[in-house]
């Protein structure tokens, strides 16, 4: 996968300005490959032990394979780029630091916090979220943990959820010899995760619960899960997301056996900081950073870009964004031009 469009030979002469990307996801590296090509010092802040975020460490092999994806990255690396790893903004370094260090900064740290089910037996053994586990078998396969800190995975696994997390987890838990079955609270049709994928998954053998929704998880005698209990739902009007609602139908609890259940229902923003506000940067009430059709936020010189603006999203969709914040980045680097309705006082 290419992120830079020069070569050594090609790439613009330095303009002397030095920029700040916090993440090493695809909307990261994107904006990385165009402003390095454009002569611009550029170091990236990774929280995780290796550039790649999502890329590397939220889609499995299978589905994304490594070793294309790291030569891109040696290319950036090649052209001058600086990835600075295991550095969380906000814990390891602050993000007043870079703002005072930098010309410009870009914020693309994605969505990384995971939404939570409040059902009786969430603390169970056995219950894990589908970042957790992805992330720690990537980590686990790229040698950079021990295989006894991945979550222990059952021979009966129930996935909740109905996304790309959901089928990748699903078809990543098969290719371990598991047994899996995806419950999902609407029908077929209304699944957000790629079609390709739901049918790659039906091929591959993996089990599917529709218009079911778990109400708690049971326990064995060692506090480990045993079952997951569901109730049936029928789909109502449309909600928020404009697919039918769906809704629970009483008396209509039922019980599917397992030992290990993921929640795979849904990823947040993960922005660099705990209060925006402190540096002029204002988020939504999802935690969204706030910016324009550029990217650019209520802070001058500091642009976001990927599912930390947008929400969880697809790689294609990061790209794609991260190409535009590249050249209103560069923009304001050449001209020192901000719109006054994007900026605010800091």
């Amino acid at each position: 996968m290419k992120f830079a469009k020069c070569d050594p030979k090609t790439k613009k002469p330095s303009t002397g300005k030095k920029i700040a990307i916090i993440g090493a996801g695809p909307g990261g590296l994107t904006v990385a490959g165009e402003l390095i090509c454009k002569g611009h010092d550029v170091d990236v802040y990774e929280a995780l032990p290796e550039p790649g975020g999502l890329l590397v460490f939220g889609i499995p092999d299978f589905r994304m394979p490594k070793d294309e994806i790291m030569r891109g990255i040696e290319e950036l690396k090649n052209l001058g780029v600086r990835f600075f790893c295991n550095t969380k903004v906000s814990k390891d370094i602050d993000l007043g630091e870079l703002l005072e260090k930098y010309d410009a900064v870009i914020i693309a740290t994605g969505a990384w916090r995971e939404r939570e089910i409040d059902i009786p037996g969430r603390e169970l053994k056995g219950v894990y979220t589908v970042l957790e586990l992805l992330s720690k078998l990537a980590l686990s396969n790229r040698g950079f943990i021990d295989k006894k800190d991945v979550p222990e995975i059952g021979k009966r696994v129930v996935i909740i959820g109905g996304g790309n997390s959901a089928l990748d987890a699903a078809r990543t838990i098969k290719r371990m010899g598991a047994n899996v079955t995806i419950i999902y609270r609407r029908t077929k049709e209304y699944m957000p995760a790629f079609k390709s994928e739901v049918n790659a998954a039906e091929k591959e053998g993996i089990n599917f619960i529709f218009l079911a929704s778990p109400i708690r998880f049971i326990s064995d005698e060692e506090g480990r899960v045993k079952a997951v209990e569901c109730i049936k739902m029928k789909l109502g009007p449309p909600d928020s997301s404009g697919r039918p609602r769906p809704e629970p139908i009483p008396g209509s609890e039922f019980q599917v056996p397992c030992d290990t259940v993921i929640l795979a229902i849904g990823e947040l923003p993960t922005p660099p900081f705990h209060d925006g506000e402190k540096y002029g940067i204002k988020t939504d009430q999802k935690g969204r950073i706030i910016t324009d059709e550029k990217g650019r936020t209520t802070r001058r010189g500091v642009f976001a870009v990927g599912d930390v603006v947008t929400g969880p999203k697809d790689i294609a969709s990061a790209i794609k964004m991260g190409k535009i914040v590249a050249e209103a980045v560069d923009e304001y680097l050449r001209t020192g031009e901000w719109p006054k309705t994007t900026e605010k006082s800091s």
